[in-house]
């Protein structure tokens, strides 16, 4: 399979810089702070080459005669308190601006996290895990190291530029212009070629850092498919392609950054050469002393330490915009499934819920998931979905949850539309307990109480006790504090899922939504899983998807499906007795399960 680089559209900068802005903003004294001290210590540096001006000519002036050491202790002092000055300020910013740094390292990474929670079911299913948390990283090294090139190289060289230009003035005009003429060139050479030579393949090398880090991030939460596949060559192939791309756009974006700054530095040094040049012509017809010579030398040296800082850290500051632009991008991004929360869901108190003509298609299929579908299910009742793979029975869980919405129809609980009721209040009144519960690396306490974070320990054990699961988490040397491992590795499917059930039970939910919860287990584990859930759904509405025949039978209603659509409903043994498309699926089930 070909590699086709994925479309990037970055935002414009100034959407970057308000990103910053908004970020950094929270602490502006503090920013003030760091800038007001890095002022200072930028301005000895930009008085430093006057300093030596004197110390020169006072050197020159005693060359004949008697020498005065006396004359010389004031520049010593001079250059001795301005180094001083200079190294405490920087300490002094560097102080201040650790405090904004972390805040701000710490905020981005929440609120990107926040961005990307925001998002909806479809994003999510198009992107890798993996590649969300390297854009996360990245995005928030860069912000601090954004903030820190525009403090501590930009700011200073203005500063510099702008004092040296003065002092050469005062000296002499010509050779303030042309220090004018070199600080302007290079800063316009050094961005052009950044903007239209480096930057590109700066993006191209961050997209693939997060291709890498998506496609690695895949392979180990797979691992156990790899085992039991065989398909350690296939995976390390995978990852050493992915790896390569990485590499080649790692060292393009490297060699045009190396190209770059041999081109900043033959301008620095065709700039010191010219300045040097005027410099002895001026002292050559008697206008300079040996003092403005090295003022003039000085102030070049400085004005090239700092410039070629700005050229040094142009690339970095590229670099960082770059990898900044995700989570820029996510943070401008509107979520497709917006939270309207017109209602509380506690204002609906009955929960009654009703999907009225619901049809719904994915975008990359072309036939609807769900078509023309109707129904109702009243407080406490019980209904199961049955039908054949792929006739929309995981997908109506995923509009009811509002991961996606129709396109037409409307799901109302208590007459009001879903799409007006607050959004996490609603998914806190749907219970999902799945064939697969999800569950995080924590301790049992805590993935139980995820439904409610506020539990007391009491009322999580009651939960544990109801679902069956209370005795194995006792038996355990860390009971409630044990580590169930990614994705609950170290428990069984059974115990999963009691978990999962617990943590229903715990959340007290409005409607319990039930996906083949006890497909996949043995008969003994699914006794204990079956007495799990009559404890969960003992007055509750049930919504079910089943695959079997045995745990349906006592139902309200069973619904069947068929491509999206309702083709009976009825009673177990209603639908049975009309002989239809229900009887057909149990007479091909196998052991109990409904043909799929």
């Amino acid at each position: 399979m070909s590699y086709v680089p994925r479309k990037r559209n970055p935002p414009p900068i100034r959407e970057v810089y308000r990103f910053l802005k908004d970020h950094f903003g929270k602490t502006p004294w503090m920013v003030f702070g760091t800038l007001f001290f890095i002022f200072i210590a930028a301005m000895t540096s930009t008085v430093m080459p006057q300093v030596h001006a004197w110390l020169v000519d006072v050197l020159a002036e005693n060359m004949t005669g008697k020498r005065d050491i006396e004359k010389i202790i004031m520049p010593v002092l001079a250059m001795t308190a301005l180094g001083i000055g200079y190294h405490l300020t920087m300490r002094a910013a560097h102080f201040i601006n650790c405090y904004t740094n972390t805040r701000v390292h710490a905020a981005i990474a929440a609120d990107s996290l926040n961005y990307v929670h925001s998002f909806e079911t479809e994003w999510h299913t198009n992107t890798f895990a993996g590649s969300i948390v390297t854009a996360i990283k990245r995005g928030r090294s860069a912000a601090h190291r954004t903030f820190d090139t525009l403090c501590y190289d930009f700011w200073p060289a203005i500063v510099v530029v702008i004092g040296s230009i003065a002092f050469a003035w005062e000296r002499s005009p010509l050779i303030a212009m042309s220090l004018v003429l070199y600080a302007v060139s290079f800063t316009v050479f050094s961005i052009i070629l950044s903007l239209k030579y480096v930057a590109p393949k700066n993006r191209i090398y961050a997209d693939e850092d997060s291709r890498l880090g998506g496609v690695i991030a895949d392979s180990v939460t797979g691992y156990a498919a790899v085992k039991a596949s065989g398909a350690e060559a296939h995976e390390y192939a995978r990852i050493k392609a992915a790896a390569n791309r990485f590499a080649l756009a790692a060292r393009t974006a490297w060699i045009r950054a190396n190209i770059l700054s041999l081109s900043q530095n033959i301008v620095i040094n065709i700039g010191r050469f010219a300045a040097m040049c005027l410099a002895a012509w001026y002292w050559s017809i008697g206008s300079f002393t040996p003092g403005d010579v090295m003022f003039v030398l000085m102030t070049q040296r400085v004005l090239a330490e700092y410039l070629d800082g700005i050229g040094n850290r142009l690339r970095d500051i590229i670099e960082s915009i770059n990898d900044l632009e995700e989570v820029v991008t996510w943070r401008n991004r509107k979520p497709l499934i917006a939270n309207h929360a017109k209602i509380a869901a506690n204002d609906c108190p009955s929960f009654d819920l009703k999907f009225e003509d619901i049809t719904f298609k994915y975008a990359s299929q072309q036939k609807p998931a769900i078509e023309n579908f109707s129904l109702t299910i009243k407080p406490g009742e019980k209904v199961a979905l049955v039908g054949r793979t792929g006739s929309g029975k995981s997908t109506l869980f995923k509009l009811l949850h509002r991961y996606y919405n129709p396109q037409t129809g409307t799901i109302t609980v208590d007459g009001h539309d879903i799409n007006d009721v607050d959004l996490p209040g609603l998914r806190r009144q749907l219970a999902l307990v799945s064939q697969e519960p999800v569950l995080f690396h924590r301790s049992l306490a805590e993935n139980i109480a995820y439904s409610r974070p506020d539990a007391t320990l009491e009322e999580i054990k009651q939960a544990a006790q109801r679902a069956q699961i209370a005795d194995l988490i006792e038996s355990l040397p860390q009971g409630y504090e044990t580590l169930v491992g990614e994705r609950g590795i170290k428990l069984s499917g059974g115990e999963r899922q009691r978990v999962a059930i617990a943590r229903a039970l715990l959340a007290d939910a409005r409607i319990i939504l039930l996906d083949e919860a006890t497909s996949s287990l043995d008969n003994e584990t699914e006794h204990f899983v079956q007495e799990a859930l009559e404890q969960l759904t003992v007055g509750r509405s049930v919504l079910a998807i089943a695959h079997r025949v045995s745990t349906i039978q006592d139902y309200d209603r069973i619904v069947v499906m068929e491509q999206g659509r309702i083709v009976e409903i009825g009673k177990h043994q209603e639908l049975l007795d009309r002989n239809g498309y229900y009887t057909k699926l149990c007479q091909h089930r196998t052991h109990d399960f409904l043909a799929a």
